[in-house]
């Protein structure tokens, strides 16, 4: 069962919470106990973040998978508690804070959290203040990360998979299906990296990565390719226009998240010294 506690907060047009121009972080809280839930919910809400409780495991990854939240706080004191967590360890196309909550206080269990890389752990009953100040620091951190992807590819069904495997990784995606409007889009939404589809009717990746590299600005910025071209020789061609790297398509999420991050910090970091 699905729960839904914000704290009064209006929708922008984006479906984000917003007020007075505020936006609210996003927080799951996961247990089995969904009057458990709603209490930490209603207890974290004062602290102004947008919070959705779950008591169902399938919900959740179907939660998550659709829009990631900014941290997970997970009650680990029930068998499908448990089974959260070790799907959460494997960190696959997620890389939000998850924070553990449970009433065992044993230096084997916070050894253990350790381990499975929880970013908190709670002892109930918890201090709502105290869990809403970890979370905030947790997100901040984690914000760091949040590289800006623009992703361009005509075919709706690629573009909205890249988006969601990008987006549950913690990344800013701007999706564009025209290419000839990269140019507006690069200078609107400053991207730290560009994926790409190799052929497109409008306008090809290589076309495309000729004219973004005519601007003396964009020279630098990082841009991928992806296809499902396995021909080296037009690979090798796609790369000598300037791109960064070759993807082949179907694509395995963990090493285009891997892909796309290592490029995206390089980029960043490079900025940084200019």
């Amino acid at each position: 069962m699905q729960n839904n506690f914000e704290n009064n907060a209006e929708t922008d047009s984006d479906g984000g919470a917003a007020t007075q121009g505020r936006y609210f972080d996003l927080v799951y809280i996961f247990s089995a106990d969904p009057q458990y839930a709603q209490d930490v919910a209603n207890a974290l809400s004062v602290y102004n973040h947008e919070v959705l409780g779950f008591s169902d495991l399938d919900e959740l990854r179907s939660a998550i998978l659709v829009r990631a939240p900014a941290a997970l706080v997970l009650d680990v004191d029930s068998d499908s508690g448990k089974v959260v967590k070790e799907s959460m360890a494997l960190r696959v196309i997620t890389s939000f804070p998850v924070i553990y909550i449970s009433s065992n206080d044993q230096f084997e269990d916070r050894l253990l959290a350790v381990r499975e890389g929880a970013e908190g752990y709670f002892i109930k009953p918890i201090d709502p203040q105290a869990l809403s100040v970890r979370i905030d620091e947790k997100i901040a951190q984690n914000t760091v990360r949040s590289y800006r992807i623009l992703v361009v590819d005509d075919d709706e069904f690629f573009l909205s998979f890249f988006d969601a495997v990008l987006s549950s990784a913690g990344m800013h995606v701007k999706a564009l299906m025209d290419p000839t409007q990269i140019l507006d889009a690069i200078k609107t939404f400053k991207p730290e990296l560009i994926l790409t589809d190799l052929y497109m009717p409008l306008c090809s990746g290589i076309e495309m990565a000729k004219v973004i590299r005519q601007n003396n600005h964009y020279l630098d910025i990082p841009i991928v390719f992806l296809s499902s071209e396995t021909e080296m020789q037009k690979q090798l061609g796609a790369l000598e226009t300037g791109a960064d790297e070759f993807l082949t398509k179907p694509i395995d999420p963990e090493k285009l998240i891997s892909s796309i991050s290592i490029r995206a910090e390089r980029y960043r970091n490079l900025r940084k010294k200019i």
